[in-house]
């Protein structure tokens, strides 16, 4: 790494212009030098350096210590400690502050070159860990959606807002409490929270469930570490009660639909994209004398007179790629003794209908050959 800025807070001048002197030299952009703690937190929230080069002991009222932590929680900017000091007590007061190296005086070019290269890719992966990370949390709260983490003893690592929501406290009071604390309660069921899988769990499971009056979607992931060892279990719930009660209505729809054809006199064809009769009333079986049986897998132009054929399978080619479109129709159909019967209706699109699924002719007989 070249051209990056670095700001030096030390207050002996020797040793400061020393390092800026080495700094240069190794490409590096210094805007300055300044002696004091306040002055290199007002300058570094001024002018953003990549990185702050702190000396521990400084002159003035705030030591690099307060000053390095003041500038983390400010800025984020990495800072990376001078002192000629390798005091224990002095380096645990430092680690506080989210440093990210420390370099001896006096100081060597080469280790200033490294600690300073080091610093500056540690603090760029944290960066990119945290955009992860948030982009993560919005994407988990903006669903209304369940999701949480738990680890192979079922506590709670991560939650988000819609689980928290209903606990009644805030994300970070869920995370690590046991899981089933939220089934006593009657939050999450047993079975979303893998009471008869953990922690045995190898593989992703998906169910569906009836609980509290509503309908979930459960799905549970194992996570692995490098070595391929299951550490924790993602759990992702979602509702599905109004899928439930579409689906169902749907069905009721559909007997409905298929006793109005059954009952009606006039004659009701459901075609399938092919031509072929995906449903019809009774009354065709008494204009072609054939059974519902022997109306599967053939096709309404096997029952038309043959002048009739082109000209309706054009019309049904143009209605099944016209979503919802209306036409009127008129043709012959045979039956099985020679005859035919004229039929005027109509001919609709209903394909997009997730009752019908289909295209729907409705007619009636207006004359018998």
């Amino acid at each position: 790494m070249a051209g990056e800025t670095i700001l030096i807070v030390e207050d002996e001048a020797v040793t400061g212009m020393g390092i800026r002197k080495s700094l240069i030299d190794l490409g590096y952009s210094v805007p300055g030098v300044v002696p004091t703690g306040e002055q290199g937190v007002r300058t570094t929230v001024e002018q953003r350096p990549d990185l702050v080069l702190m000396d521990i002991r400084l002159a003035g009222k705030m030591n690099g210590i307060v000053a390095a932590k003041l500038i983390h929680d400010q800025t984020g900017v990495p800072v990376v400690f001078l002192t000629a000091y390798s005091d224990d007590r002095v380096v645990q007061s430092a680690k506080v502050t989210g440093a990210y190296g420390y370099i001896l005086k006096p100081v060597r070019e080469q280790e200033l070159k490294t600690t300073i290269e080091v610093a500056l890719h540690k603090h760029a992966a944290d960066q990119a860990l945290r955009i992860s990370e948030e982009t993560t949390r919005v994407l988990l709260n903006a669903t209304e959606d369940i999701h949480f983490l738990m680890d192979r003893d079922a506590n709670i690592l991560i939650a988000n807002e819609q689980l928290a929501a209903r606990a009644g406290i805030s994300g970070k009071e869920l995370a690590g409490t046991p899981v089933y604390d939220l089934v006593s309660r009657g939050i999450l069921s047993p079975r979303m929270v893998g009471w008869n899988t953990l922690p045995g769990q190898a593989g992703s499971i998906r169910f569906d469930e009836e609980f509290g009056g509503s309908w979930y979607a459960v799905s549970m992931d194992p996570v692995r570490d490098t070595s391929g060892t299951v550490v924790r279990f993602a759990v992702h719930i979602h509702d599905i009660t109004r899928e439930k009660e579409i689906q169902e209505q749907l069905l009721r729809n559909e007997e409905i639909f298929r006793t109005l054809i059954e009952e009606i006199s006039d004659l009701i064809i459901i075609l399938n994209r092919d031509g072929t009769f995906k449903h019809e009333s009774p009354s065709l079986a008494a204009i072609v004398g054939w059974t519902t049986e022997q109306a599967a897998g053939r096709t309404l132009f096997d029952v038309l007179q043959k002048e009739d054929v082109e000209r309706v399978r054009q019309l049904v080619r143009l209605v099944r790629d016209t979503p919802f479109l209306v036409r009127s129709f008129q043709c012959a159909i045979r039956d099985v003794h020679g005859g035919a019967a004229t039929v005027e209706g109509v001919i609709c699109n209903l394909l997009d209908n997730p009752v019908i699924e289909g295209i729907a002719l409705c007619g009636w007989i207006v004359s018998r050959v």
